[in-house]
């Protein structure tokens, strides 16, 4: 085997590196493998893909190296269990067989590397150091992004506590809009990445009402149509005050877009059905559904009854018809418990 003095790799990383090794032959498993122990920090060796497979749930290695063919699971059969778990290890594939099948089924799986025996050690270190560095970096990013999504999140947090410093019933309204939303965007089944975006924007989609007198919000008879009109300016102003903002979600249009309707019935702009994204039609049942439902300063709460026969009747008028088939689906059984 040749040495991997020449490769220039970061052998100081290279050494907090922990290594899986599957491989059934045993003259090639020990060679390679006292090969590998000089140069990774921890090596752990299994005869077969089922043993690899345990091997790996139980120890979460930085990198999998694997033969293909071996008794009781072959290398691809292991992989492809991994990836089917959610693992996003990087995987480097050993084999003296070059079928074009071989190396089609390790693209679909999603192996980062194919080597063919005799394995050149040279090759063999920089796949392992590349596809370490890789994941390193990758989960690097992510961490960022979750920081970012954190500091997002506290900033909406923020917003959330100072309207509720000067108007508590609207900022309990946007809570459970928000959870209404989360529930809704869940069972339509979309992204954990969808789903973070409505929660922080039902949390904030009222943030317009800042500016509207304390005494109108609070009023317990009913506006006349010049304050309902300054009312009605609270989207415009959601949407001057995060003008500046850059979220990775749709935040802005839900907070300017959440009194539209489908048949361009709402406000501020009279918007129609193409114009609205699936956020924001998602936003305005919640906010809907839960105003009907709770308690205003100037009326009783209606109850959910009222509220699910709302979206009932306007279906795909007013509201989105997949958005409603969700949140009666959802509400239909649990009522008011669902905020509890």
């Amino acid at each position: 085997m040749n040495s991997p003095a020449n490769v220039g790799l970061d052998t100081a990383f290279l050494k907090t590196l922990t290594v899986l090794y599957v491989e059934d032959e045993e003259e090639i498993r020990e060679l390679l493998s006292r090969f590998l122990r000089r140069w990774v920090g921890t090596l752990h060796v299994a005869e077969n893909g089922q043993q690899g497979l345990e091997a790996y749930r139980a120890l979460h290695p930085d990198v999998l190296v694997t033969d293909i063919r071996m008794p009781v699971m072959d290398g691809l059969d292991m992989a492809a269990a991994i990836r089917e778990e959610g693992g996003d290890v990087p995987i480097i594939v050993i084999t003296a067989y070059s079928e074009r099948d071989y190396f089609m089924r390790s693209i679909e799986i999603g192996v980062d590397k194919y080597v063919i025996k005799p394995v050149d050690t040279d090759l063999l270190l920089q796949a392992i150091y590349r596809g370490a560095v890789v994941r390193s970096q990758t989960l690097a990013l992510e961490q960022a992004k979750q920081r970012l999504l954190d500091s997002l999140g506290q900033t909406v947090g923020v917003l959330s506590r100072a309207i509720e410093m000067r108007d508590p019933y609207t900022d309990g309204h946007q809570k459970r809009v928000s959870q209404l939303a989360v529930g809704i965007s869940e069972s339509m089944g979309l992204s954990a990445d969808q789903v973070t975006g409505l929660r922080l924007g039902g949390l904030i989609h009222d943030i317009g009402k800042i500016r509207i007198p304390a005494e109108m919000l609070a009023s317990p008879r009913r506006l006349s149509a010049l304050e309902f009109d300054i009312i009605k300016t609270h989207p415009v102003v959601g949407a001057e005050i995060l003008a500046q903002t850059e979220f990775p979600w749709p935040v802005k249009e839900m907070v300017a877009q959440h009194h539209e309707r489908l048949d361009g019935s709402g406000y501020p702009h009279g918007l129609k059905a193409d114009e609205l994204c699936l956020d924001v039609r998602i936003i305005t049942v919640a906010d809907v559904v839960e105003a009907m439902y709770s308690h205003r300063p100037y009326r009783p709460g209606m109850g959910m009854p009222a509220a699910l026969e709302e979206i009932r009747r306007h279906r795909g008028i007013l509201y989105d018809p997949d958005v409603v088939d969700h949140c009666l689906r959802l509400l239909e059984k649990k009522g008011g418990d669902f905020w509890l």
